[in-house]
């Protein structure tokens, strides 16, 4: 029989490594899109829910994702200013991505976007479709270098 000793650091690693996901992504996936053009965003990232024109240089696109089971106990405490989750994930995001003269210049995440393990994490399906295409290519920041290298 093996010793509890034997299979709790194996445990471990597993649950770390699987907790640390949405987070990462949504980290690593607005470095990458900042700096892409407007056709490479839209094609890793899908169109954008809503956009607004603000001048004739800057665009603001919004990419929004809704949960409906966020998982986890919500436990709220009679505390003055509301409450706190414990264990619950957050349920929506809204990833406002800044576009000046059809390049990325920013992205910032809103909503209730906190995962149990860190901040943002409701925000990675948004952009993991960029991050997966730039760890394929790092050329795929620009529309353009992809189009000339398939001709």
């Amino acid at each position: 029989m093996l010793r509890p000793s034997v299979l709790l650091p194996p445990l471990v690693l597993l649950l770390v490594g699987a907790c640390t996901s949405g987070h990462d992504v949504a980290e690593k996936g607005r470095r990458v899109v900042v700096g892409m053009d407007v056709n490479s965003l839209q094609a890793c990232a899908g169109i954008p829910t809503r956009t607004k024109r603000l001048d004739a240089q800057t665009e603001l696109y919004s990419y929004e994702i809704h949960y409906e089971n966020t998982g986890g106990a919500q436990i709220t405490l009679p505390i003055v200013g509301g409450g706190f989750k414990a264990g619950a994930t957050g349920s929506y995001c809204h990833a406002v991505v800044r576009v000046v003269r059809g390049r990325v210049v920013d992205v910032v995440y809103t909503g209730d976007n906190d995962d149990m393990i860190g901040r943002e994490g409701v925000c990675a399906p948004i952009v993991r479709g960029c991050l997966r295409a730039y760890e394929k290519d790092p050329d795929v920041r620009t529309a353009t270098a992809t189009a000339s290298r398939a001709r």
